[in-house]
């Protein structure tokens, strides 16, 4: 990959949208961001989306009992929500579990 191919397209913007998060799951997150990266939450959040997307195997992860959500706002690529909601079209798994799917395997994959 050239340096030029890590940049975004003009037409990949990024779009707020607040999404259940589990809480854990995010503390994980940033926990692993700040000790890896000089990255903001939503953008280790986009990174988490392309590798699932790329991957494409979407897989449904039920929330863990007892454990808390907390609505977090982020800012997503326009391409990642596109995809991911043709995700939920296809397998009917909302964009919410996707999302903290692919936090969930992002994080088992890297957090090594």
């Amino acid at each position: 990959m050239s340096a030029i191919d890590k940049l975004y397209p003009i037409n990949n913007k990024t779009i707020k949208k607040t999404i259940n998060i589990e809480d854990s799951l995010y503390n994980e997150l940033m926990k692993f961001t700040l000790q890896n990266y000089d990255a903001t939450f939503s953008e280790i959040i986009n990174v988490c989306i392309e590798d699932y997307i790329e991957r494409n195997t979407p897989s449904f992860y039920e929330k863990p009992k007892g454990e808390t959500v907390t609505y977090r706002s982020i800012m997503i690529r326009k391409d990642n929500l596109s995809n991911l909601t043709q995700m939920y079209k296809k397998t009917g798994i909302s964009v919410t579990r996707l999302l903290n799917g692919a936090v969930k395997e992002f994080l088992a994959k890297y957090n090594k």
